[in-house]
């Protein structure tokens, strides 16, 4: 794990008026060299306002472009109906109007315009969809500068995608060029969602599974890892969540149901974690390994205990590849019978993470 800068544990993410502090984002990203800024959290609470805000005053202010990423087609093409475009409150407040729209002669190719007081047009980016990505390989990203994947975690309802981990790093290199090696300043993205789930293939990709943990357990809402060049902002008490609790929709819903608890307190309502505890090694032995991860049984009591510490040694050893976790699924296959008995506990969601994903 790379190191958190401590000086940030506690920072205020804030405005004065309850909305997130995006410039805030901006300064400390630019002053630590920050390329990936991740912003996870409770619905409504500044996300895509202050990003968009931020490319209005600092990027297409220099006449740099961007783009601007869905995770399917069809969230992208909803974009360019007029009620779901989603600069319309910015557009509302600032003035400024922008848009999406498709390219005439030019098949899947969608932009960012912007209508200037004249009656003239501007050009201010691309979209893509991350599932047409591998479509765009020869797509030089060199004049643009930012990107933003909006709602990169997606619903529980929404399809799983193969290979998404890696769709979004080659997209990443696609888009981001070779920018550095031609001595330019790296492109930077921003990733920002509601708190669905930490289950999430980008979450994997970038190893921020174990902090996003940490900072949910210490109500830690800001963290930094500039050796990463990472930033992750994780939403826990929003102003404008506590103002939200006394409108129409939920005072008229379940406080207790998982939607509210996504919208209003950023938990990530569809994991469950009931099952996540530290455990006494001492009380198990090791009966097989997968990766870095030790599935141990109990001495007295028929129960399992998933971890990230192997202590002790055991015959049956796997590797994380496709093979190794056929074998584990074939020859023991009674852990499947302790999951669905509630009878196996793991160290921490990682855990958790990674056997489900095995025998679910």
């Amino acid at each position: 794990m790379y190191p958190l800068k401590k000086e940030h544990f506690f920072m205020n993410i804030y405005q004065n008026d309850g909305w997130l502090d995006v410039k805030k984002f901006v300064r400390i990203a630019d002053k630590n060299k920050i390329n990936f800024i991740f912003i996870i959290g409770a619905r409504r609470t500044g996300k895509t306002y202050g990003i968009f805000n931020h490319f209005i005053n600092d990027v297409f202010s220099k006449n740099e472009s961007i783009v601007y990423m869905r995770r399917t087609v069809t969230q992208l093409e909803s974009v360019m109906a007029e009620k779901k475009n989603p600069w319309i409150d910015v557009n509302v407040d600032s003035g400024h109007c922008f848009y999406f729209r498709s390219v005439k002669g030019e098949k899947n190719r969608i932009i960012l315009e912007e209508e200037l007081p004249d009656g003239n047009t501007e050009y201010r980016g691309e979209a893509f969809a991350l599932t047409t990505m591998q479509n765009n390989r020869g797509f030089s990203g060199s004049e643009f500068t930012e990107g933003f994947y909006d709602e990169f975690i997606p619903e529980e309802m929404a399809k799983k995608m193969n290979g998404e981990e890696e769709a979004f790093l080659n997209a990443v290199e696609t888009i981001s060029s070779n920018r550095e090696l031609k001595g330019k300043k790296p492109f930077r993205w921003w990733l920002a969602s509601n708190s669905n789930t930490l289950d999430n293939p980008i979450i994997n990709a970038f190893g921020l599974l174990p902090y996003l943990e940490r900072m949910k357990k210490k109500g830690q809402e800001f963290a930094l890892l500039p050796d990463a060049g990472i930033m992750i902002i994780l939403i826990n008490r929003s102003p404008i969540s506590e103002k939200k609790e006394t409108t129409a929709l939920y005072k008229a819903i379940n406080r207790k149901s998982k939607f509210a608890s996504m919208a209003l307190d950023n938990e990530f309502a569809y994991d469950d974690t009931s099952a996540v505890n530290s455990e006494d090694l001492r009380q198990y032995k090791l009966i097989c390994t997968i990766a870095n991860f030790g599935i141990y049984e109990h001495k007295s009591e028929a129960k399992l205990y998933v971890c990230e510490h192997i202590s002790g040694s055991c015959k049956d050893n796997y590797e994380d590849t496709e093979h190794g976790r056929n074998q584990l699924r074939t020859f023991h296959s009674y852990i499947y019978n302790f999951i669905i008995t509630n009878r196996i506990n793991y160290q921490n969601m990682n855990c958790k993470f990674f056997i489900d994903r095995i025998f679910k």
